[in-house]
């Protein structure tokens, strides 16, 4: 993941990769994010929704600046069509622990 705001997950990844080839044959996706810790209460954060592809310069340019390391696969700048960022939106989001794991239905959901 790259960062988020109020409503939405934003991540990216390069244009031949297949994960991108997946999601934009199928723009449903869940991730998991997993802070370790002891294993009874370690949190995980589940994230389902869709995803949708932005082709918006001044954001690919912000990733640019904010993580240079990519400019050495993205030698045209933000405008390069290897260059891939989207968003997870309208989905649901929840945080749970090992604790919580056979009562997952109870656990409180926040939609996005």
């Amino acid at each position: 993941m790259w960062f988020a705001d109020e409503n939405r997950f934003y991540f990216h990844t390069g244009a031949t990769k297949d994960v991108c080839k997946q999601l934009k044959s199928n723009p449903k996706v869940e991730v998991c994010f997993y802070r370790p810790g002891d294993p009874q209460t370690a949190k995980m954060m589940r994230v389902a929704g869709e995803v949708e592809f932005l082709d918006d310069i001044a954001l690919k340019t912000r990733l640019l600046e904010e993580r240079p390391f990519l400019k050495v696969i993205v030698r045209s700048g933000a405008e390069d069509p290897l260059l891939v960022v989207f968003r997870v939106y309208n989905g649901e989001a929840h945080f749970w622990t090992m604790e919580d794991n056979m009562h997952e239905s109870e656990v409180e959901r926040i939609t996005f």
